[in-house]
């Protein structure tokens, strides 16, 4: 599948429940930001359409361009995927050591 990335579309914060792979089929460069467990972030930019990031099966994720528009190209199994609400993304674990989740989502089928 393929998405237009630019200033007014972008990949929301999202997990799937199989591996996916993107890469960047034409425009400009994309940073892909990853979260293991909603507080650990980092982030990848795509600039050669060579280049292909696979993001692990339940990894938190997100795409958005890095100029006025970008084309990429997702491929993966068909999978469940969870979206996160509009406002989140991954926040450092609290200072006194509290195991909070920081997950909220809504599931959608894909």
């Amino acid at each position: 599948m393929k998405r237009t990335l630019d200033h007014d579309n972008l990949i929301g914060w999202r997990r799937r429940d199989q591996d996916l792979a993107l890469s960047l089929e034409e425009g400009d460069p994309v940073v892909i930001t990853t979260s293991s467990n909603g507080h650990d972030a980092s982030a990848k930019i795509l600039t050669s359409f060579s280049e292909t990031v696979t993001i692990p099966k339940n990894f938190w994720f997100t795409a958005e361009s890095l100029g006025r528009r970008s084309v990429v190209l997702l491929l993966g199994e068909d999978a469940e995927e969870e979206l996160a609400e509009q406002e989140w993304y991954p926040k450092p674990r609290s200072p006194n050591g509290s195991k909070k989740i920081n997950t909220p989502s809504q599931k959608m089928a894909i």
